[in-house]
């Protein structure tokens, strides 16, 4: 109805500023007409004045209402309704397109010049961005902190401790209206504040990941304004603006095509075509560019007519808005938490039914028969005792760490230029054994220089004296200029061009670091004005750069025919020619066998010298010809053609790089360079950055991927270099080194490398080099696309995993020790009460799940996590040196805590058993023993001295000073609200002096071998690890089924989607 509505309506919109009257039917219409008219009057397009209904005829399956309408096109400078635009796209009209006037009509709607795209001040105009919107998803809505305590006050067993408070609280102000009320009223506070640091810590992660995902969707579009290209953030985009793609964008609006050369794009994830759609205007092609989807190859521009939420993609993503999913380390943990509260149960359980039956075994021994109100008293008393071990037992505390770790982990990697978009990847890089890394800006510093060269005859090597400004000499110089084909073919087969930098102020090339070497070398020795050349050129055809074919292309007009001015790989262009530009840059000779073997051996004196070496060279053609056509001999640039040069481009390895790559071999990771340099180049590169050694391989890709599989299996044992790769022998190599069971990094910066990089356990991409596509497949972008940021992304994987085993380490030693303490005690305590009120046993639930996880999982990392080797990914999480600490701790403090309550005397003078005195000592030291033991908990690996580095360590520190604050103020001022009394300074430091004896304790225990214990493993855990063992055998059928099953997922979410559409 609403489509057959539009099109009425934009029809009139076309016919100009008169009314105009349309008739249509309304199909299916059980609504009646006047509801119709009232329910589209408000379009924003058009106004609809007047509605007459016609004669309405039922069948026997549908009814169908004609009327005529009467309709005025909207006030305001834009005629095309949102949903019209959106309409064009979704599903793709070609014939409303048309309808429209095709791109042009679009455009003179939308005011826009497809030439010169919008000014600046247009962009920024009310109407426009008012009526098309910007191109920003609405913000997911956020949990208020009231929101998020609401939800920590529907924990279960904070409500069942409430429940208990609030019927101890009535029993006890019957009993003792004076001061039965204290108990009840502190257990509801501690529940209170619990429910309260937990929310503002969520909170406050919450805000962190918000700025996080903030800046990983920040990205830059390439843009036409005020007539010169330029590149603006995404959220910058408005409707009208003309946007400039070649290929490895991924389209960020919608659009629909001004102008384009062999633009092919890759839409199977939007609309389930699995071939490369050919873009153009012209019959036959598709003129629709759909926001989500890739350009595989071409250059072209387009108009945008949809953004944010009304573009495809947007639509898409707003419709698939999910909860997070947990990361590995988090669904381990939750399942340990799940195991140690089940234990936290059987205490719990065990502990109210021994002292309920105590309590009736005592009432029939004296013979109190009468369940009367103290039974009650005492039950209450008793059950609140359970729930408040159960809340001590059940660790809350882990996903909070391992929260913690990561949004702090995140934030601190961001600073050392990793934007981590996937949290699992912050995990994974900790047990990374393989690096497989690109070498151009990654490995080098990414700035290009041409520094030698033989062009048309003409030789000039600065390599020695390394200055790329010194003049190439007069004579060099004049030949150069006066062959065209140089400065012609540098300047118009390339798509960099200079834009001013907002930073600095100054012109610098943007776009392929080679082509832009190749245009500083031109403008500076040659005198060539690029944008003058390039304006000059009437420019036919493109071949954008192929990682399969290593070379580029552009068919220009020259004379009476046409010239196809082709670069690339060395010697993959020389062996396409045959002919050559003779000395001095006049006719053409042919390329006879001692001038190529020259040329070959010039070639392998750069790449000796670790230069990339580029040829140049052109064709001529009489007439034209299909140039879309590129199978075989078809290609203009595969043969025929004529030599121009070659020249050797220096990218210096970035200095830091030889000590990165060290640091990686010292903690168990090899480092393997794969690049589309040839053999010769990539070795003495690979050398330079300490990856090349002896008895390492080195090997071209196109003989790397002829190998057999058991060859194939030894060879990638010892690859150290992969040169003249495809991105195919990347992923190839990737998928062998699962399969052998490593744990793969791998860095990409190009269309193609997608695939590998989603295949790789952890994905690096270019944040200044990468295309967008490697982007969205990456976990991680390196935002300096510097090698050593990869290094500081391996300790803060490693970081991570320890900083969870260290709050695992210090939690389950309390856990077992307030468990046991509480059950213990009592159950020999005559009242049945345990020796640990529940508000302090409370005080130490917070101590062991907020504070410690903010403390123990914040550490920040040190080099010495690079001086051990990975761990595996199956390792467990508790190793059997933590187990070693977490018993020999807990059986310290058991015996300290059991002296205290049994026999204080032996530390204390003058105590009297069961005083509040007494009580508040025994709290007082058990709480000092948690203080110590955190420290202990610092070091997890053996290192005998846990204060290293303490007070480099602010927030520890804090944390350690406010639980001590704290923990002086509550025993000093808490009273009976709390069951303490004030210490006196010499109670203070014994307590302390206890507790502070945990840090001997720990280091005779670091002393200590080993003990083996088995990790907490269910059933359904142990199963799902056989079953993982058998997988483990195909990694890529498991690869598969992961990928069949997220597939699955989406496609359900997106067939919902089009179900409430059409609803």
């Amino acid at each position: 109805n609403l489509r057959a509505l539009n099109l009425c309506r934009e029809r009139a919109a076309l016919a100009g500023p008169s009314p105009r009257r349309v008739t249509f039917s309304v199909v299916g219409a059980n609504t009646p007409l006047r509801q119709l008219s009232v329910a589209t009057a408000g379009l924003p397009a058009l106004t609809l004045t007047a509605l007459l209904p016609h004669a309405t005829k039922t069948t026997r399956r549908q009814r169908v209402a004609t009327a005529t309408a009467t309709m005025a096109p909207a006030s305001g400078r834009f005629s095309l309704a949102v949903e019209v635009l959106q309409d064009l796209v979704d599903p793709k009209s070609r014939k409303e397109w048309e309808k429209l006037g095709s791109t042009a009509g679009i455009a003179r709607a939308l005011h826009t010049d497809t030439s010169k795209g919008l000014t600046t001040a247009e962009t920024k105009a009310r109407d426009r961005v008012g009526k098309y919107g910007r191109n920003v998803l609405p913000d997911v809505a956020s949990k208020s902190l009231f929101a998020l305590i609401w939800e920590g006050l529907q924990d279960k067993t904070l409500i069942m401790l409430s429940a208990g408070a609030l019927v101890s609280l009535a029993l006890g102000m019957h009993e003792d209206p004076a001061t039965g009320w204290i108990e009840g009223t502190a257990i509801l506070v501690a529940v209170a504040v619990v429910v309260l640091v937990a929310a503002v810590n969520d909170y406050q992660k919450e805000i962190q990941f918000r700025k996080l995902n903030a800046k990983k969707d920040a990205k830059d579009v390439e843009v036409v304004r005020d007539g010169a290209k330029t590149r603006v953030p995404v959220a910058e985009v408005v409707v009208g603006d003309v946007v400039a793609v070649e290929a490895g964008v991924v389209l960020s609006v919608d659009g629909v095509v001004i102008a384009c050369s062999n633009l092919k794009c890759d839409e199977s994830g939007a609309t389930g075509e699995p071939d490369a759609i050919k873009k153009g205007t012209e019959p036959g092609r598709d003129p629709f560019m759909l926001s989500g989807t890739q350009v595989l190859e071409g250059v072209g521009t387009y108009v945008v007519i949809g953004v944010g939420e009304h573009s495809f993609h947007g639509k898409t993503m707003m419709s698939l808005r999910t909860e997070d999913s947990g990361t590995p380390l988090q669904e381990k943990l939750e399942e340990l938490a799940e195991q140690i509260a089940l234990g936290g149960i059987y205490a719990s359980a065990i502990t109210v039914g021994v002292l309920i039956i105590k309590h009736l075994v005592l009432m029939f021994v004296y013979g109190e028969g009468a369940l009367d109100e103290h039974f009650v008293s005492a039950l209450v008393k008793y059950l609140i005792t359970g729930i408040t071990i159960l809340v001590v037992a059940v660790p809350e505390g882990l996903p909070l760490a391992v929260t913690m770790a990561l949004a702090y982990s995140m934030m601190k990697m961001l600073e050392d230029n990793n934007l981590v978009r996937h949290l699992e990847a912050c995990e994974t890089m900790g047990g990374a054994t393989n690096i497989c890394s690109d070498k151009t800006g990654t490995l080098t510093q990414n700035r290009m220089s041409v520094v030698a060269g033989q062009l048309v005859g003409q030789h000039f090597d600065h390599t020695k004296d390394g200055h790329t400004d010194a003049p190439l000499g007069e004579a060099a110089a004049s030949a150069l200029r006066a062959a065209s084909c140089v400065a012609e073919g540098i300047a118009v087969n390339s798509t960099a061009y200079e834009v001013r930098m907002e930073s600095s102020g100054k012109l610098e090339f943007v776009g392929s670091r080679t082509e832009c070497a190749l245009l500083q070398f031109a403008g500076r020795h040659l005198g060539a004005d690029y944008k003058r050349l390039r304006s000059e050129a009437r420019v036919e055809h493109q071949y954008p750069f192929s990682s399969a074919k290593k070379t580029m292309g552009v068919v220009v007009r020259h004379g009476k025919g046409f010239r196809v001015y082709v670069k690339g790989a060395a010697e993959i262009v020389l062996g396409r020619c045959t002919h050559r530009v003779a000395a001095g840059g006049g006719e053409t000779e042919p390329l006879g066998e001692a001038a190529r073997q020259e040329v070959a051996d010039l070639i392998q004196t750069y790449a000796e010298g670790a230069l990339r070496t580029i040829v140049m060279a052109y064709r001529d053609l009489d007439r034209a010809q299909n140039w879309n056509d590129t199978a075989g001999s078809n290609d203009p640039t595969m043969s025929a053609l004529t030599l121009v040069g070659v020249v050797g481009i220096a990218d210096p390895v970035r200095p830091e790089v030889p000590g990165a790559v060290r640091a990686c071999q010292r903690a168990g990771i090899k480092v393997r360079m794969v690049t589309g340099d040839n053999l010769t180049t990539a070795i003495n590169i690979a050398k330079n950055c300490g990856i090349y050694t002896k008895g390492g391989l080195a090997m071209e890709g196109p003989k790397f991927r002829k190998l057999p599989d058991a060859e194939l299996t030894r060879a990638c044992l010892n690859l150290q270099v992969l040169a003249r790769s495809s991105p195919t022998d990347k992923q190839v190599l990737v998928s062998k080194l699962k399969e052998m069971g490593e744990v793969v990094a791998v860095t990409g910066d190009g269309t193609n490398d997608g695939p590998a990089l989603k295949l790789a356990h952890v994905g690096f991409s270019m944040g200044i080099t990468g295309t967008e596509v490697a982007k969205e497949a990456s976990d991680i972008v390196l935002m300096d696309d510097n090698f050593s940021s990869i290094v500081k992304a391996v300790m803060w994987g490693r970081n991570v995993y320890d900083g969870i085993r260290k709050f695992l380490q210090f939690q389950l030693t309390v856990n077992i020790v307030a468990v046991v303490l509480a059950f213990v005690g009592s159950v020999t305590d005559e009242h049945g009460e345990s020796p640990l009120k529940p508000v302090q046993l409370l005080w130490l639930n917070m101590i062991m799940d907020s504070f410690a996880a903010l403390a123990l999982a914040t550490e920040p990392p040190t080099e010495a996590l690079l001086e051990r080797q990975p761990y595996g990914k199956d390792d467990p999480l508790i190793t059997p040196m933590m187990w070693r600490n977490i018993i020999g701790q807990a059986l310290y403090q058991l015996v300290l805590t059991f002296t205290l309550l049994y026999r204080p005397d032996y530390l204390f003078d003058g105590v009297e058993l069961k005083t509040l005195r007494h009580l508040t000592l025994f709290f007082n030291a058990f709480v000092m023993c948690q203080v110590f033991n955190e420290v202990n908990s610092r070091k997890i690996n053996g290192e005998l001295w846990v204060t290293e580095g303490i007070l480099k360590n602010n927030l520890f520190v804090s944390v350690m000073l406010f639980t001590i604050v704290m923990q002086v103020l509550i025993v000093q001022y808490g009273g009976p609200f709390i069951g303490c009394e004030p210490l006196d300074a010499h109670d203070w430091l014994v307590c302390a002096g206890v507790g502070a004896l945990s840090l001997p304790v720990g280091f005779v225990l670091r002393l200590l071998p080993d003990i083996p214990l088995p990790s907490f493993a269910s059933r359904k855990s142990k199963r799902r690890r056989s079953i993982k063992k058998v997988m483990v055998r195909s990694p890529s059928a498991r690869d598969r089924w992961k990928k069949a099953i997220n597939d699955v997922r989406v496609q359900s979410s997106v067939v919902e989607m089009f179900r409430r559409r059409r609803r």
